[in-house]
């Protein structure tokens, strides 16, 4: 027995041994002049996504791919491709019957050249029935060609794949890139894959180093490479290299006692500096102690964006004077590279306090008032006009969100002042801090602290952070919904992937404010017509929604009754999936579902039941039902409690219904009795459908489950 287990083992590694003989890495360098960090991120991820799809569509067989970046290089590594292309069969549709032979059954012309072209004989064709005509097929059995002759074209096609926002050629080939393309590596095992793109031909050598002197390294193998880089202090993978850095950063900021400052990583420094080195070494420095008189946000808004410096703080939060700087590769010269890092941050940090002292001279009354110099779009106006347009419909809020007095001038002083910030020199100089100005600006000038802090948050969501107070949340939606009209009543709205006027952003940050407030949204009051309508609404289907998620069924159901309050449609979906699996939930679906389908094409002339009509005690039976309980749902309705009401309504009707369909028929010959049983189930029908959802479109009353009975 134990002689038998050895032998299987012994035979199973054989076969291993034997499959890992027809397996080898595949491996592709694309190596560029620098590319710009906020490129990597999409196309480490599309070049994972197209070299998958590439060779599996290519019938190549293969483990996983994986795929790194950094400034200069891109990287696919394909594990385990099998050395054989397993072609599959193909039935290839010919030239018709008639045009295929001569009345003599002899191949026509027509047929040889099809035949030719497509590398197939006589033999292997067969007649096909189509309809009424008949037509050649040629059959070309299952084909194995050696892997290796198909990745140089899929190495070119894989090029042509990867988008970039923009491209550019850099040589008389006609290839774009986001940046030159320097030099290719490309490896089947051991072996290089000759690969001709533009006046580039690849080969075995990557190079190391800075783009002044690099490098070149030969590669003898996929893991030969990775272990070169290694040696040479590349970190290629970019998730490796983000933890490198953020190790980098907070190892030195111990030294004086900090920490890094948490907006470096929530603001996205972290990733930037992580996709514009790829040989991270840290340094230390140090600026003038008075710049801390900055307001935080501006100070590290200085050091991010002409540096990329990493500020340090106290473990209690308070800005230290100092900073830590990522290199590419340790300069020869540390002291000299500290230093002139020093002077540069010194420098910039002394431009930014003239900007806020110049800026404290001007009130942000007196900013305001050249609002009507800056330009909102090309033909929607100016900033004075857009703020004049969101003052007028802060009215809306004034009565459904029910403010008061104080309130509702908060909210119109906010909008006058919400994009005064922009005309200032900061904000000239950081455009990411718009509002945050305003609200430094708005303190120090002793408007109000709400108003304040509305001005803050009327940018917001950004990075998940949303508003925290009522004034600055109706700003925000304001401000959004202005953007949102305008941009829709010229016609220009998102399409695809494409929004290059961030409209499907500002209409996500509409409805994640409104629900984060749970104030009501009322759309049709605030305007904009159908389409703003509709595609708010889409925005429901992507939503955050708190677990469990509702379905896209659940969402169209309620979205089929009437709504004008956004958030009071997000209230019954929410309730409704809390329902999901409940008996009452299936037996209230199944009412609306019963009586929506005996109301589909029927002519209903009668506007209200009439109990004189009535000639079946089912009917009489059925009236009385609705009306002991129609209060009740009603009530519920208007208190929100759409489960309980969908549970009452389910109660009410579910037997009581069945019955009726079993013993009358709705569509009598007499019309005056056919009326009014259609009247009846109207009223049956929309006392739910015309306050909660139409559950007649959920899943759950597919065929396979619509029994009488649940």
């Amino acid at each position: 027995m134990r002689k038998k287990t050895q032998d299987s083992r012994l035979k199973t590694q054989v076969r291993a041994h034997k499959r890992r003989s027809l397996e080898s890495d595949f491996l592709l360098e694309i190596g560029t002049e620098e590319l710009p960090a906020a490129y990597l991120d999409a196309a480490i991820v599309q070049l994972r996504e197209e070299t998958g799809r590439l060779f599996r569509d290519a019938h190549l067989s293969f483990g996983a791919v994986e795929t790194f970046g950094t400034p200069r290089r891109l990287v696919a590594l394909v594990r385990g491709l099998d050395v054989v292309r397993h072609h599959p069969p193909e039935e290839i549709r010919g030239p018709s019957k008639q045009a295929a032979f001569d009345a003599q059954g002899n191949p026509t012309p027509a047929l040889n050249g099809f035949l030719k072209s497509r590398g197939g004989t006589l033999a292997r064709t067969k007649i096909v029935t189509m309809g009424k005509s008949e037509y050649v097929y040629l059959i070309k059995p299952e084909r194995r060609t050696p892997a290796a002759q198909a990745l140089p074209g899929l190495v070119t096609q894989l090029l042509a794949r990867v988008k970039f926002p923009k491209t550019m050629r850099w040589d008389g080939g006609g290839v774009r890139f986001a940046r030159p393309v320097r030099w290719l590596l490309v490896l089947y095992g051991a072996k290089p894959v000759k690969v001709v793109v533009g006046r580039v031909v690849s080969g075995s050598r990557t190079w190391i180093g800075g783009p002044k002197q690099p490098k070149a390294v030969t590669a003898a193998a996929p893991s030969g490479y990775f272990t070169t880089l290694a040696r040479a202090g590349v970190l290629l993978d970019q998730r490796r290299r983000r933890a490198k850095i953020d190790g980098l950063v907070k190892s030195l900021a111990k030294k004086p006692g900090g920490v890094p400052a948490p907006e470096t990583v929530s603001h996205g420094l972290l990733d930037e500096v992580t996709h514009l080195v790829e040989r991270p070494v840290a340094l230390a420095g140090q600026f003038d102690r008075k710049y801390l008189a900055l307001p935080r946000e501006v100070l590290l808004a200085s050091m991010a964006k002409y540096q990329r410096v990493f500020a340090l703080q106290t473990a209690g939060g308070k800005l230290l004077p100092r900073f830590v700087a990522i290199l590419d590769g340790t300069p020869r010269n540390v002291a000299g590279v500290r230093h002139v890092y020093e002077h540069i941050l010194n420098a910039r940090l002394a431009d930014s306090l003239l900007f806020w002292n110049q800026d404290q001279k001007r009130s942000l009354e007196a900013m305001r008032q050249q609002l009507s110099h800056v330009t909102f779009y090309e033909d929607l106006g100016s900033m004075a006009e857009k703020a004049d347009r969101m003052h007028q419909l802060a009215a809306v809020f004034e009565k459904t969100w029910n403010l008061s007095q104080e309130q509702f001038s908060h909210l119109r002083r906010a909008c006058e002042l919400a994009k005064a910030d922009l005309v200032s020199t900061v904000v000239k100089e950081f455009p990411t801090l718009q509002g945050v100005i305003g609200n430094y600006y708005a303190e120090h000038q002793k408007e109000s602290a709400t108003v304040a802090e509305a001005i803050g948050e009327h940018y917001l969501p950004v990075g998940g952070e949303l508003p925290k107070t009522l004034v600055g949340s109706a700003l925000a939606i304001l401000d959004k919904y202005d953007t949102l009209v305008s941009h829709f009543s010229k016609g220009r709205m998102p399409t695809g992937d494409q929004d290059p006027l961030g409209l499907r952003r500002a209409a996500q940050g509409i409805v994640e404010v409104a629900w984060s407030i749970h104030k009501p949204l009322p759309v049709d009051r605030l305007g904009g017509g159908p389409r703003v309508r509709a595609y708010l609404a889409e925005r429901l289907y992507t939503f955050a929604w708190p677990a469990p998620a509702p379905s896209r069924d659940l969402i169209d159901a309620v979205l089929g009754s009437p709504w004008d309050d956004l958030v009071n449609v997000m209230d019954r979906i929410r309730a409704l999936r809390q329902m999901d699996g409940n008996q009452a939930l299936l037996r209230a679906a199944k009412v609306v579902e019963r009586t929506t389908n005996i109301l589909k094409g029927a002519s209903l002339k009668q506007g209200r039941v009439d109990a004189a009509r009535f000639k079946e005690p089912l009917e009489q039976q059925l009236w009385d039902r609705y009306q002991q309980n129609q209060d009740r749902v009603l009530q519920l309705v208007r208190s929100r409690s759409y489960a309980e009401a969908t549970t009452a309504y389910g109660e009410a009707f579910f037997g009581p219904l069945h019955e009726f369909f079993e013993r009358v028929m709705v569509n009598v010959e007499d019309e005056a009795l056919q009326q009014n049983r259609l009247a009846l189930m109207k009223a049956i029908n929309v006392l739910y459908t015309a306050h909660i959802a139409d559950l007649s479109k959920l899943a759950i009353l597919q065929p396979r489950q619509s029994s009488a009975s649940p």
